[in-house]
Protein backbone atom coordinates (compact mmCIF):
# COMPACT_ATOMS: atom_id res chain seq x y z
CA UNK A 1 0.00 0.00 0.00
CA UNK A 2 2.90 2.57 0.76
CA UNK A 3 4.11 1.90 -2.93
CA UNK A 4 0.87 2.57 -4.14
CA UNK A 5 0.49 5.46 -2.26
CA UNK A 6 3.91 6.83 -3.65
CA UNK A 7 2.27 6.26 -7.13
CA UNK A 8 -1.00 8.23 -6.98
CA UNK A 9 0.94 11.31 -5.32
CA UNK A 10 3.69 10.89 -8.35
CA UNK A 11 0.50 10.86 -10.59
CA UNK A 12 -1.45 13.21 -9.26
CA UNK A 13 1.45 15.91 -8.71
CA UNK A 14 2.91 15.59 -12.22
CA UNK A 15 -0.71 15.89 -13.66
CA UNK A 16 -2.61 18.51 -12.01
CA UNK A 17 -0.94 22.37 -11.34
CA UNK A 18 -2.42 24.07 -8.31
CA UNK A 19 -4.50 26.30 -10.45
CA UNK A 20 -5.98 23.70 -11.44
CA UNK A 21 -8.94 24.13 -8.25
CA UNK A 22 -10.61 22.23 -6.27
CA UNK A 23 -11.10 18.26 -5.74
CA UNK A 24 -13.92 19.42 -8.12
CA UNK A 25 -11.39 19.57 -10.73
CA UNK A 26 -8.46 18.04 -9.55
CA UNK A 27 -9.59 15.19 -7.77
CA UNK A 28 -11.63 14.03 -10.72
CA UNK A 29 -9.20 14.62 -13.20
CA UNK A 30 -6.88 12.40 -10.68
CA UNK A 31 -8.85 10.10 -9.97
CA UNK A 32 -9.86 9.27 -14.17
CA UNK A 33 -6.04 9.42 -15.36
CA UNK A 34 -5.31 6.70 -12.07
CA UNK A 35 -8.38 4.72 -13.25
CA UNK A 36 -6.64 4.97 -17.30
CA UNK A 37 -3.59 3.91 -15.92
CA UNK A 38 -4.75 0.86 -14.29
CA UNK A 39 -6.99 -0.44 -17.37
CA UNK A 40 -6.62 -1.65 -20.40
CA UNK A 41 -6.35 -0.48 -23.87
CA UNK A 42 -9.10 -2.00 -25.12
CA UNK A 43 -11.07 -0.51 -22.10
CA UNK A 44 -10.09 3.33 -22.61
CA UNK A 45 -10.85 2.87 -25.91
CA UNK A 46 -14.69 1.90 -24.73
CA UNK A 47 -14.96 4.19 -22.88
CA UNK A 48 -14.09 6.95 -25.25
CA UNK A 49 -16.32 5.12 -27.64
CA UNK A 50 -19.69 5.48 -24.84
CA UNK A 51 -18.41 9.20 -24.44
CA UNK A 52 -18.30 10.45 -28.10
CA UNK A 53 -22.22 9.21 -27.77
CA UNK A 54 -22.95 12.11 -24.95
CA UNK A 55 -25.51 14.53 -26.79
CA UNK A 56 -23.46 17.55 -25.10
CA UNK A 57 -20.38 16.38 -26.74
CA UNK A 58 -18.95 18.64 -28.97
CA UNK A 59 -20.10 22.06 -26.88
CA UNK A 60 -18.95 20.69 -23.45
CA UNK A 61 -15.70 18.24 -24.65
CA UNK A 62 -14.21 18.94 -27.97
CA UNK A 63 -15.23 22.61 -27.92
CA UNK A 64 -13.61 22.92 -24.53
CA UNK A 65 -10.53 21.34 -25.51
CA UNK A 66 -7.46 23.51 -24.39
CA UNK A 67 -5.60 23.93 -27.96
CA UNK A 68 -2.49 22.42 -26.22
CA UNK A 69 -4.39 19.19 -25.56
CA UNK A 70 -6.00 19.56 -28.91
CA UNK A 71 -2.09 19.58 -30.82
CA UNK A 72 -1.42 16.66 -28.44
CA UNK A 73 -1.58 12.63 -28.94
CA UNK A 74 -4.46 10.60 -29.07
CA UNK A 75 -3.60 9.33 -25.38
CA UNK A 76 -3.75 12.73 -24.18
CA UNK A 77 -6.76 13.78 -25.87
CA UNK A 78 -8.23 10.63 -24.58
CA UNK A 79 -7.08 11.20 -20.88
CA UNK A 80 -8.52 14.84 -21.12
CA UNK A 81 -11.93 14.12 -22.95
CA UNK A 82 -12.24 11.23 -20.34
CA UNK A 83 -11.08 13.62 -17.58
CA UNK A 84 -13.68 16.25 -18.60
CA UNK A 85 -16.65 13.33 -18.35
CA UNK A 86 -15.60 12.82 -14.68
CA UNK A 87 -15.93 16.74 -14.14
CA UNK A 88 -18.93 17.44 -16.48
CA UNK A 89 -21.64 16.71 -13.61
CA UNK A 90 -20.21 19.80 -11.75
CA UNK A 91 -20.28 21.35 -15.19
CA UNK A 92 -23.84 20.52 -15.66
CA UNK A 93 -25.02 22.71 -12.99
CA UNK A 94 -24.07 25.96 -14.37
CA UNK A 95 -25.89 24.85 -17.99
CA UNK A 96 -28.54 27.24 -19.30
CA UNK A 97 -32.09 26.36 -17.42
CA UNK A 98 -33.51 23.76 -19.84
CA UNK A 99 -30.50 22.03 -20.28
CA UNK A 100 -29.64 22.12 -16.45
CA UNK A 101 -32.80 20.57 -15.56
CA UNK A 102 -32.09 17.95 -18.08
CA UNK A 103 -29.07 17.30 -16.25
CA UNK A 104 -28.11 18.26 -12.84
CA UNK A 105 -28.64 16.17 -10.03
CA UNK A 106 -27.94 18.17 -6.69
CA UNK A 107 -29.23 14.81 -4.53
CA UNK A 108 -26.92 12.64 -6.29
CA UNK A 109 -23.23 14.17 -4.63
CA UNK A 110 -23.94 12.97 -1.28
CA UNK A 111 -25.74 11.28 0.80
CA UNK A 112 -27.82 11.65 4.12
CA UNK A 113 -25.58 10.37 7.19
CA UNK A 114 -28.10 8.71 8.76
CA UNK A 115 -28.71 6.21 5.70
CA UNK A 116 -27.15 2.83 6.19
CA UNK A 117 -26.92 -0.17 3.71
CA UNK A 118 -24.70 -3.34 3.41
CA UNK A 119 -21.11 -2.17 4.85
CA UNK A 120 -22.24 1.16 5.85
CA UNK A 121 -24.18 -0.23 8.64
CA UNK A 122 -23.15 2.48 10.83
CA UNK A 123 -24.04 6.53 10.36
CA UNK A 124 -22.36 9.21 9.38
CA UNK A 125 -23.03 11.75 11.30
CA UNK A 126 -21.84 13.35 14.44
CA UNK A 127 -23.91 14.72 17.27
CA UNK A 128 -23.26 17.15 19.46
CA UNK A 129 -25.84 17.76 22.82
CA UNK A 130 -28.35 16.82 19.67
CA UNK A 131 -30.28 13.81 19.87
CA UNK A 132 -29.06 10.78 17.24
CA UNK A 133 -31.88 10.37 14.66
CA UNK A 134 -32.53 6.81 14.20
CA UNK A 135 -31.22 4.76 11.32
CA UNK A 136 -32.43 4.66 7.49
CA UNK A 137 -32.42 1.52 6.07
CA UNK A 138 -31.31 1.98 2.43
CA UNK A 139 -33.09 -0.05 -0.45
CA UNK A 140 -31.05 -2.74 -2.29
CA UNK A 141 -29.19 -1.57 -5.37
CA UNK A 142 -31.03 -4.36 -7.29
CA UNK A 143 -34.31 -1.96 -7.00
CA UNK A 144 -32.59 1.21 -8.43
CA UNK A 145 -34.35 0.90 -11.67
CA UNK A 146 -35.26 4.15 -13.22
CA UNK A 147 -34.16 8.03 -11.96
CA UNK A 148 -36.82 8.46 -9.95
CA UNK A 149 -35.60 5.63 -7.84
CA UNK A 150 -32.38 7.76 -6.59
CA UNK A 151 -31.84 9.67 -4.04
CA UNK A 152 -27.89 9.62 -2.75
CA UNK A 153 -24.59 8.54 -3.71
CA UNK A 154 -25.01 5.17 -3.57
CA UNK A 155 -28.46 5.02 -5.15
CA UNK A 156 -27.06 6.94 -7.87
CA UNK A 157 -23.91 4.52 -8.68
CA UNK A 158 -26.73 1.84 -8.56
CA UNK A 159 -28.51 3.17 -11.30
CA UNK A 160 -25.78 4.79 -13.59
CA UNK A 161 -24.02 1.58 -13.56
CA UNK A 162 -26.92 -0.24 -14.33
CA UNK A 163 -27.39 1.77 -17.61
CA UNK A 164 -23.78 1.94 -17.87
CA UNK A 165 -23.84 -1.91 -18.18
CA UNK A 166 -26.99 -2.28 -20.61
CA UNK A 167 -25.60 -2.04 -23.95
CA UNK A 168 -29.56 -2.45 -24.68
CA UNK A 169 -29.60 1.42 -23.43
CA UNK A 170 -29.81 4.73 -25.75
CA UNK A 171 -26.03 5.26 -26.68
CA UNK A 172 -25.94 9.03 -24.93
CA UNK A 173 -27.91 7.67 -21.82
CA UNK A 174 -24.92 5.49 -21.54
CA UNK A 175 -22.40 8.30 -22.50
CA UNK A 176 -24.28 10.59 -19.63
CA UNK A 177 -24.33 7.32 -16.96
CA UNK A 178 -19.82 7.53 -17.56
CA UNK A 179 -19.73 10.80 -17.21
CA UNK A 180 -21.85 10.29 -13.81
CA UNK A 181 -19.83 7.40 -12.95
CA UNK A 182 -16.73 8.75 -12.98
CA UNK A 183 -18.17 11.39 -11.38
CA UNK A 184 -19.55 9.44 -8.50
CA UNK A 185 -17.03 7.43 -7.63
CA UNK A 186 -14.84 9.57 -6.55
CA UNK A 187 -17.48 11.95 -4.62
CA UNK A 188 -17.87 8.79 -2.39
CA UNK A 189 -14.25 8.77 -1.45
CA UNK A 190 -14.57 12.52 -0.34
CA UNK A 191 -16.02 11.99 3.89
CA UNK A 192 -17.65 15.04 3.88
CA UNK A 193 -20.39 13.48 1.47
CA UNK A 194 -20.86 10.83 3.53
CA UNK A 195 -22.51 12.54 6.89
CA UNK A 196 -22.77 16.13 8.29
CA UNK A 197 -22.51 17.44 11.86
CA UNK A 198 -25.63 18.11 13.95
CA UNK A 199 -25.78 20.02 17.72
CA UNK A 200 -28.53 21.53 19.69
CA UNK A 201 -28.65 24.83 18.49
CA UNK A 202 -25.94 26.08 15.96
CA UNK A 203 -26.61 23.05 13.96
CA UNK A 204 -29.89 21.80 14.40
CA UNK A 205 -31.02 21.03 10.81
CA UNK A 206 -27.38 19.87 10.23
CA UNK A 207 -24.08 21.82 8.61
CA UNK A 208 -24.38 19.93 5.57
CA UNK A 209 -21.43 18.56 5.65
CA UNK A 210 -19.26 21.16 6.82
CA UNK A 211 -20.58 24.06 4.29
CA UNK A 212 -21.49 25.71 7.29
CA UNK A 213 -18.36 25.48 9.37
CA UNK A 214 -16.34 28.30 8.55
CA UNK A 215 -12.46 27.99 8.62
CA UNK A 216 -9.93 30.61 8.58
CA UNK A 217 -9.88 29.63 4.14
CA UNK A 218 -13.70 29.12 3.28
CA UNK A 219 -15.15 25.99 4.57
CA UNK A 220 -14.43 23.03 6.26
CA UNK A 221 -16.13 20.86 3.07
CA UNK A 222 -14.36 23.47 0.54
CA UNK A 223 -10.92 23.08 2.43
CA UNK A 224 -11.11 19.28 1.96
CA UNK A 225 -12.62 19.65 -1.22
CA UNK A 226 -9.25 21.54 -2.20
CA UNK A 227 -7.22 19.43 0.22
CA UNK A 228 -4.87 18.68 -3.36
CA UNK A 229 -4.42 22.46 -4.31
CA UNK A 230 -1.31 23.29 -2.63
CA UNK A 231 0.68 20.70 -4.52
CA UNK A 232 2.53 22.02 -6.99
CA UNK A 233 4.35 20.12 -10.66
CA UNK A 234 6.89 18.19 -10.01
CA UNK A 235 9.30 15.78 -11.80
CA UNK A 236 8.52 14.65 -15.18
CA UNK A 237 6.36 11.77 -17.16
CA UNK A 238 9.49 10.07 -18.26
CA UNK A 239 10.72 9.96 -14.89
CA UNK A 240 7.57 9.14 -12.89
CA UNK A 241 7.21 6.31 -15.75
CA UNK A 242 10.58 4.56 -14.92
CA UNK A 243 9.42 4.80 -11.11
CA UNK A 244 6.42 2.92 -11.87
CA UNK A 245 8.17 0.11 -13.82
CA UNK A 246 9.89 -1.02 -10.30
CA UNK A 247 5.84 -1.24 -8.64
CA UNK A 248 3.76 -4.40 -8.58
CA UNK A 249 0.55 -3.94 -9.84
CA UNK A 250 -2.39 -4.31 -7.45
CA UNK A 251 -5.44 -6.97 -8.23
CA UNK A 252 -7.37 -6.13 -10.85
CA UNK A 253 -9.32 -8.88 -12.57
CA UNK A 254 -11.76 -10.91 -10.14
CA UNK A 255 -12.09 -8.00 -7.11
CA UNK A 256 -15.72 -7.77 -6.82
CA UNK A 257 -16.92 -3.64 -6.05
CA UNK A 258 -19.38 -2.54 -3.36
CA UNK A 259 -19.99 1.22 -3.28
CA UNK A 260 -20.93 0.79 0.64
CA UNK A 261 -17.85 -0.44 1.35
CA UNK A 262 -16.22 3.01 -0.17
CA UNK A 263 -19.37 4.76 1.72
CA UNK A 264 -18.08 3.25 4.96
CA UNK A 265 -14.73 4.12 4.46
CA UNK A 266 -15.34 7.47 3.84
CA UNK A 267 -17.78 7.47 7.75
CA UNK A 268 -14.81 5.99 9.01
CA UNK A 269 -12.54 9.11 8.20
CA UNK A 270 -15.56 11.59 8.61
CA UNK A 271 -15.72 10.39 12.49
CA UNK A 272 -12.82 10.01 13.65
CA UNK A 273 -10.50 12.79 11.82
CA UNK A 274 -12.43 15.64 9.73
CA UNK A 275 -14.17 16.90 12.66
CA UNK A 276 -11.19 17.25 15.13
CA UNK A 277 -11.51 17.80 18.89
CA UNK A 278 -10.77 21.48 18.55
CA UNK A 279 -13.82 21.97 16.25
CA UNK A 280 -16.26 20.33 18.98
CA UNK A 281 -15.24 22.59 21.54
CA UNK A 282 -15.76 25.31 19.44
CA UNK A 283 -19.40 24.00 18.50
CA UNK A 284 -20.04 23.41 21.68
CA UNK A 285 -19.24 26.67 22.94
CA UNK A 286 -20.73 29.00 20.08
CA UNK A 287 -24.13 26.95 20.90
CA UNK A 288 -24.34 27.77 24.73
CA UNK A 289 -23.58 31.13 24.16
CA UNK A 290 -25.78 30.84 21.01
CA UNK A 291 -23.53 32.91 19.68
CA UNK A 292 -22.25 32.76 15.42
CA UNK A 293 -19.28 30.36 15.13
CA UNK A 294 -16.06 32.00 14.38
CA UNK A 295 -13.49 31.16 12.01
CA UNK A 296 -11.80 27.59 13.01
CA UNK A 297 -8.03 28.08 11.83
CA UNK A 298 -6.61 24.72 10.35
CA UNK A 299 -3.31 24.07 11.75
CA UNK A 300 -0.24 22.34 9.81
CA UNK A 301 -0.90 19.06 11.16
CA UNK A 302 -4.48 18.99 10.28
CA UNK A 303 -4.13 20.15 7.03
CA UNK A 304 -1.21 17.44 6.26
CA UNK A 305 -3.55 14.98 7.45
CA UNK A 306 -6.28 16.01 5.09
CA UNK A 307 -3.59 16.13 2.18
CA UNK A 308 -2.75 12.77 2.73
CA UNK A 309 -6.02 11.06 3.63
CA UNK A 310 -7.22 13.23 0.05
CA UNK A 311 -4.60 11.57 -1.99
CA UNK A 312 -5.19 8.05 -0.25
CA UNK A 313 -9.03 8.67 -1.17
CA UNK A 314 -8.85 9.68 -4.59
CA UNK A 315 -6.52 7.00 -5.52
CA UNK A 316 -8.40 4.63 -4.37
CA UNK A 317 -11.35 5.89 -6.15
CA UNK A 318 -9.42 5.80 -9.32
CA UNK A 319 -8.05 2.11 -9.13
CA UNK A 320 -11.87 1.41 -7.95
CA UNK A 321 -12.92 2.88 -11.72
CA UNK A 322 -10.52 0.46 -13.19
CA UNK A 323 -12.08 -2.58 -11.30
CA UNK A 324 -15.40 -1.83 -12.34
CA UNK A 325 -14.63 -1.32 -15.99
CA UNK A 326 -12.23 -4.34 -15.62
CA UNK A 327 -14.61 -7.05 -14.22
CA UNK A 328 -17.99 -5.52 -14.62
CA UNK A 329 -18.35 -3.58 -18.15
CA UNK A 330 -18.23 -5.96 -21.57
Amino acid sequence: MRKLFHFLCSIILITFSPLSGAWDSIGHRASTSIALYFSSEEKRAYLLEILTQHPRFEIDFLDAMPALIQRSNEAARREWLLGQAAYWPDIARGLPETERALYNRPAWHYTDGAWVRGDAAFQGNVYIDSPRFPDRPGELGSSIQNQADVHNVVTALDYNARVLKDTGSLPAERAVALCWFLHLTADIHQPLHAGSLFSRTLFATGDRGGNGIPTDNNTLHLRWDRALADFGVSGSTSRTIERLTRFSQPRIFGVESDWTTWLNESREVLLSVVYSDEMKTAIIAADRSRQPLAQLPLDETYINQMQRIALQRIGLAGLRMAIWFENELD
